[in-house]
């Protein structure tokens, strides 16, 4: 029986997402006035200083005088996201403890990795934070000024055309497999250890082509260092209008985004689960907050859990059928 302090549309998208036990968690009494009763710990599974790390600072510095407490932003990198989500699945459900949770984490790893040392299911949705699209780059010297170009330069120089990665199994590296299954065939990754190290070998004309996050692109396309040949959003975006998106360039297959949000460990009781979604969709509409983020080229997610939820399901279905196209495996 589902417990009646919770609510049936958050079980329905929580089911539809594959993150059910969250629903059928003990309630504490049904209070509308939840408040946290101690600092708030987010943990960002990537290292400090890096985009991700970057919005949650900035929404968590907004959030806290909402929620009366401190918000103690830990970074804990590695293992694809796994140890900082390992920390939150295992962190007792009381709403005190939250993941920034990304695409990575329970879109892509999910169909990825065949023995996930965390649970998609042991977390509940709670609040989006960010859209972010990626971009297309070649280096300023680059002939390739299009799609169109990079797909004849990879056909009159087989074997030829390198693409840079964060790895095995990344977002980018998807991505350039799909770009080398009709944009660039025969295109070559090259997998690097951090996006700077990808963005200097672009420069220096190590690699041919990356995909990057718009918000590290949009500068180094603005100083003249990088040319973007098209961005990964359904819409052109304001920071870049001249640069088209992959569908109008003619590739929609090439059409991945990556989103942030929190999530907190199963159990959470909902009135937490409301009250910290109400807060920072209240952070997130500030004009500021949704100004810095236009001119990143990334858009707010205000979402509620179930709308979070949704998203999940749908980007884990998206990024599952580009991975088995591709044939990508991780033990």
């Amino acid at each position: 029986m589902i417990p009646a302090c919770i609510d049936s549309r958050l079980v329905r998208a929580l089911v539809l997402s594959g993150m059910a036990a969250a629903a059928f968690a003990a309630c504490a009494p049904a209070s509308a006035d939840w408040m946290p009763s101690q600092p708030i710990r987010i943990v960002v599974p990537y290292p400090a200083g890096g985009g991700a790390d970057i919005v949650v600072r900035r929404v968590a510095e907004r959030a806290k005088d909402r929620l009366g407490q401190p918000i103690i932003v830990e970074n804990r990198p590695g293992a694809g996201t796994a140890i900082g989500a390992m920390a939150v699945q295992n962190a007792a459900p009381d709403g005190h403890t939250l993941l920034l949770a990304t695409s990575t984490t329970l879109s892509v790893n999910p169909n990825l990795q065949r023995r996930l040392t965390y649970a998609p299911e042991k977390f509940v949705p709670v609040a989006g934070l960010q859209s972010l699209p990626f971009m297309l780059n070649v280096g300023k010297s680059s002939p390739v000024k299009s799609l169109d170009d990079l797909r004849a330069y990879a056909l009159a120089h087989p074997g030829q055309v390198n693409y840079g990665t964060l790895g095995l199994g990344s977002s980018n590296h998807v991505l350039g497999g799909l770009l080398g299954q009709r944009a660039a065939p025969g295109v070559v990754p090259v997998h690097y250890q951090s996006a700077g190290q990808a963005i200097l070998a672009l420069m220096r004309g190590d690699i041919h082509v990356y995909f990057d996050g718009i918000s590290t692109s949009i500068p180094r396309i603005a100083a003249g260092d990088l040319r973007g040949l098209a961005v990964t959003s359904k819409q052109r975006v304001a920071a870049a209008p001249g640069i088209p998106t992959v569908a109008e360039a003619g590739y929609p297959e090439l059409g991945l985004t990556i989103w942030y949000g929190l999530v907190a460990p199963a159990g959470t009781p909902e009135q937490a689960v409301r009250k910290l979604n109400a807060v920072f969709n209240s952070v997130l509409k500030q004009p500021d907050i949704a100004e810095t983020m236009a001119a990143d080229g990334t858009q707010p997610l205000v979402l509620s859990p179930e709308q979070f939820a949704e998203l999940i399901r749908g980007d884990t279905a998206v990024w599952g059928d580009a991975i088995r196209r591709l044939d990508i495996k991780l033990d």
